[in-house]
């Protein structure tokens, strides 16, 4: 996906936004949704968890200084919405596959703090006192994970509608709401890609934005599930070369912002996981807990 060249239109966005609710679809005519493998319900059971933590993530934010900026807040309070949405989505659809999510699934979730956690968020509240350039690291990440997250949604699309190229055939029910997801997700990074664009013209926030990309970029979801789960849901989307080069393009687009012309990330992140593919799969590292069941545990062990 290219970013745009052009200022974002917040006004219209804020006209437009609106959450993505399961009455938009036909739950029930639909063209049904064959029975999707192990990997697949795995994948949506973690962007689903992903989706859900979304409050968490602006309930760090609006700690630091980007609360002072109105577009931001803004923009952040639909964002959030949205986001919202997107995991009730898809708990709906997994439901129509037979797995049952517990609430207090999402609720241990938010319980549980990991290392990274620990350490990052005292940093974040840190650094956004001491120097001015916090928001412009802040939208660099927004607009990495933004993207990110829309080609991931593009790939499981890939991965599951076999029937996506045939004229006249009515897309499968996972199509179609991963399709309205990706509308909004384009839109949340359009946003993030234009402010990350504007703030790094310091030379100040492109120093401290790429130090900090550098030494603490994670994939989308990590310090939520975890990285075996992030592996697992990688090894799937982006298979072989192709799927290294899908997220080479990913990185072309984050390379565009000013300062990370070097930005590679998430295409060596794919060859690692590749590379280790034997290893993570292998049968003494499978953990029965893995598997789809007809109720999910609580805790994300799927």
């Amino acid at each position: 996906m290219e970013p745009t060249e052009t200022a974002f239109d917040l006004d219209r966005y804020l006209r437009v936004s609106g959450a993505t609710k399961p009455e938009c679809f036909d739950w029930t005519t639909t063209k049904p949704q064959p029975p999707l493998s192990d990997d697949a319900l795995f994948t949506i059971a973690y962007m689903m968890d992903i989706e859900s933590h979304t409050i968490v993530y602006l309930r760090d934010l609006l700690s630091t200084r980007v609360v002072r900026d109105s577009e931001v807040t803004a923009f952040l309070s639909c964002w959030a919405y949205e986001e919202l949405f997107h995991s009730i989505l898809l708990r709906r659809f997994l439901a129509t596959q037979g797995v049952s999510i517990d609430d207090q699934r999402f609720a241990d979730l938010r319980s549980r703090t990991s290392l990274a956690d620990r350490i990052i968020r005292p940093g974040i509240a840190i650094l956004s006192r001491i120097t001015r350039h916090f928001p412009a690291v802040h939208m660099t990440f927004g607009a990495i994970n933004e993207i990110s997250t829309l080609t991931g949604y593009q790939a499981l699309i890939s991965r599951t509608d076999f029937a996506r190229d045939r004229s006249g055939s009515q897309r499968p029910l996972l199509t179609t709401i991963l399709e309205r997801i990706i509308k909004d997700e384009r839109r949340h990074f359009a946003f993030y890609f234009n402010q990350a664009r504007g703030r790094l013209r310091a030379p100040a926030a492109r120093r401290l934005t790429t130090f900090l990309v550098r030494n603490f970029w994670t994939p989308v979801g990590v310090t939520v599930r975890g990285d075996p789960a992030m592996r697992r849901v990688c090894a799937y989307l982006f298979p072989g070369e192709s799927g290294v080069e899908r997220l080479a393009a990913v990185d072309r687009s984050v390379a565009r912002l000013p300062g990370l012309e070097w930005f590679d990330l998430g295409a060596r992140y794919a060859r690692r996981v590749q590379a280790s593919a034997p290893r993570i799969f292998s049968p003494q590292n499978f953990d029965p807990a893995d598997s789809p069941k007809r109720r999910l545990p609580a805790r994300a062990h799927f």
